[in-house]
């Protein structure tokens, strides 16, 4: 067991209460809330180093509440407790991790009740003697890369300037072989880090498995009963993989309307928060960013599936996960046992990889079809309401996303520019996780650039 509590002088808190003003009190319940899940997941999960996350990332995220907070960490329950000085039990947020299903905010739960939803755990491994993506292999040499020129770009990422990006993990495929990675400080090709929204090409990847199942209509009346026989009725599930499902919503965790911080960090419920949002413009015709359309895109898929956390982990193991060769995967779940679609997939950087090999190549997984053919074409396919935006991923319309790369690069994106950049045209991905915080900012261009520029011409 261990204690970690930050304090100040009571003179201190009165002067930050001051400056801070009333926004700071209205934030105080989502970045403890934000403190206890990440610290969770970040310890416990990503086994990260305990003084970098919560000194460098976690309490940046949330200034100036890291001055106000007191953290107590539970090795032997495996539980995070994160309260302020100030409030007290008033703001307390407690965190519970269970191994193969990451952190869970317990909110009115109990430890007892989140350990019945635990369906028994599947213990395939990788081969340890083939190459990736099959295994741990050693990786070929790729004739013709200039592997000097590659890992300087690749070095390049990591360095850390007056505003550090805190670089923490890059990836390099080129056709289909990984021809470079690095790691930060504590971080290897084993460490497990979040997606953020990068999870939510997941879960479209996932309703797309049901799709070319036969078992979701895309263009179809969205399966949710709590819409039916109200003017939610004609919201689609097109609708809701395009962001455009026309449902009031502000993508932020701060200020008076913080629902992206809502959903992930004061409730149990995620995607009960999202139908219940009320309907503002007309479904398909405005692109509103939503963590709660993905919320409820991976409910659907639970309710498909067989209605329970236990289905959704066989789904998503049994599905995709392992036919790609991902074992050691995590996809959390909601306090309810719901799947947290839109932000909380945890992958080491050879498996996000994979994940962008498996649309790269259509759909196929040298052999097994995982994603049909159309599927991919579908979710590559600029949107209507936004054309730079597909099914739950990026694409490079007219190249206004990056106007650096060619118009066939897509990526999935997420929080602190996380990215799995896939470039069609050179037969590349590009994978870079880290905890870039606001007001920084990571050059992409820069590392994208110098990756092509050390391949074949």
């Amino acid at each position: 067991m261990s204690i970690v509590i930050n304090t100040i002088k009571a003179g201190s808190c009165a002067t930050l209460l001051l400056v801070s003003g009333c926004d700071l009190i209205k934030d105080i319940p989502v970045g403890i809330g934000y403190a206890a899940k990440n610290i969770c997941s970040s310890y416990f999960l990503s086994e990260l180093d305990y003084d970098t996350l919560t000194k460098e990332h976690v309490a940046p995220q949330i200034a100036p509440l890291g001055a106000l907070w007191k953290i107590h960490v539970d090795e032997d329950k495996q539980t995070v407790q994160v309260n302020d000085i100030i409030f007290g039990n008033a703001n307390t947020y407690t965190a519970y991790y269970r191994e193969g299903f990451g952190c869970t905010l317990l909110h009115d739960s109990t430890i007892a009740k989140l350990d019945q939803q635990i369906p028994l755990r599947y213990t395939e491994t990788e081969s340890p003697s083939e190459p990736w993506p099959f295994g741990k292999g050693e990786n070929p040499i790729i004739a013709g890369v200039d592997y000097a020129q590659l890992d300087d770009a690749v070095d390049n990422a990591f360095i850390q300037l007056e505003d550090p990006a805190n670089t923490l993990a890059v990836a390099v495929i080129y056709k289909g072989n990984l021809i470079a990675e690095q790691y930060a400080d504590g971080v290897d090709e084993d460490t497990r880090l979040i997606g953020w929204s990068m999870t939510k090409s997941f879960t479209a990847t996932m309703i797309g498995k049901l799709a070319d199942d036969g078992l979701l209509n895309i263009t179809g009346s969205a399966p949710v009963p709590e819409w039916q026989g109200t003017n939610k009725e004609a919201i689609t599930i097109e609708h809701l993989l395009h962001m455009a499902s026309g449902l009031e919503w502000s993508e932020t965790a701060q200020g008076d309307t913080p629902d992206q911080g809502n959903i992930l960090f004061l409730n149990e419920d995620f995607a009960k928060y999202y139908i219940e949002k009320p309907l503002l413009d007309e479904p398909g015709t405005v692109h509103n960013y939503s963590t709660g359309s993905s919320a409820l895109l991976s409910r659907i898929v639970q309710d498909q599936v067989g209605g329970t956390l236990a289905d959704t982990y066989r789904f998503v193991n049994e599905e995709i996960l392992h036919p790609i060769n991902i074992y050691e995967g995590v996809l959390e779940f909601d306090t309810v046992g719901q799947p947290s679609g839109g932000a909380n997939l945890y992958l080491s950087a050879r498996d996000w990889a994979k994940l962008g090999q498996l649309y790269l190549n259509g759909g196929d997984w040298y052999g097994n079809q995982v994603l049909s053919q159309d599927w991919v074409d579908y979710a590559l396919t600029p949107s209507i309401a936004k054309p730079t935006y597909g099914a739950q991923l990026w694409v490079n319309n007219n190249q206004e996303s990056w106007p650096y790369l060619p118009e066939s690069t897509f990526a999935f994106t997420g929080f602190h520019k996380q990215i799995v950049l896939v470039i069609p045209e050179h037969d590349l991905i590009i994978v870079r996780l880290g905890v870039t915080l606001r007001g920084t900012d990571f050059d992409l261009s820069g590392l994208s650039e110098g990756v092509i520029a050390s391949l074949p011409e």
